[in-house]
């Protein structure tokens, strides 16, 4: 079998998991990163793709003992109405594949961008509820006492803050969920295309976190500290959108300096790539 031809066969296998991923990544606006991560994945394939072609070598039949493993876990989902389940069995059908046909060596380069999109068609609705609950109670609780030290009196009862006659809570919507998720899929790209140790990478991803946790802190200080002037119109509307991705800027600009500090930039090759 041809690469041209196991591509074609993967397309029609996968076309109903990829339109349930689209639907998914649509309807929930946590997940609409989604719609980044095929083309991450694409583009780090595109990057290794001179580092794939010198790896090819005769394939192990080994392979289809892990292909059949995800063609087996396909078919559960399809059984059960497990959704999650036919986007994870991509991670072995596609690995096994590769290997059976071209070896070990190109599975194991294609295996980082392969996980990258077995995740993202993995997602489904209410995945990250728990985490996301969790972010509001830390903002609300960090915004609160950071808002306090500039001067401005807070009360917080959960997610909701008050503060004069504002009453700010600290949605689902502003748990900033969203924001970690796009700029963890922006730190995966980065990070598979980086020439540079995996402790380094980990190191990198492993910021994300605190960045976009400060960044919406940041973001739900700022609104109860310009409420008062303002009044409560900076909590809503186009300001709070405005406000919301300017931070998201600064976020991912921040993220770029931690790359530069721990070396950890994405290499490109340095001269354009022949399509023969």
């Amino acid at each position: 079998m041809t690469a041209a031809a196991a591509c074609l066969a993967a397309g029609v296998l996968y076309l109903p998991v990829v339109a349930h991923a689209v639907d998914v990544w649509r309807s929930d606006q946590e997940l609409s990163f989604g719609f980044l991560v095929p083309p991450a994945a694409a583009a780090l394939l595109v990057a290794r793709r001179r580092a794939l072609l010198a790896a090819r070598g005769p394939g192990q039949v080994a392979g289809v003992a892990v292909l059949a493993a995800g063609l087996l876990l396909l078919l559960a989902s399809s059984r059960s109405g497990v959704h999650a389940l036919a986007g994870a069995s991509l991670l072995p059908v596609a690995l096994g594949a590769a290997a059976f046909l071209y070896g070990a060596g190109v599975a194991r380069l294609a295996a980082f961008p392969v996980a990258l999109l077995t995740a993202g068609l993995s997602l489904y609705r209410g995945l990250l509820d728990t985490v996301g609950f969790a972010l509001q109670q830390v903002t609300a609780w960090a915004a609160a006492g950071s808002a306090s030290l500039l001067g401005v009196p807070v009360r917080r009862s959960g997610v909701d803050l008050f503060t004069g006659d504002v009453h700010l809570v600290v949605a689902q919507a502003c748990s900033g969920m969203d924001s970690l998720l796009a700029l963890l899929c922006l730190g995966a790209v980065v990070a598979g295309l980086a020439s540079a140790s995996p402790l380094r990478r980990a190191a990198l991803i492993g910021l994300v976190l605190p960045i976009i946790v400060a960044a919406n802190v940041l973001r739900v200080t700022l609104v109860l500290v310009l409420s008062g002037p303002l009044g409560p119109a900076v909590a809503r509307g186009l300001p709070h959108e405005l406000l919301g991705a300017s931070l998201f800027v600064a976020a991912t600009l921040l993220f770029a300096s931690a790359g530069l500090a721990l070396r950890c930039l994405p290499s490109l090759p340095a001269r354009p790539w022949s399509p023969s």
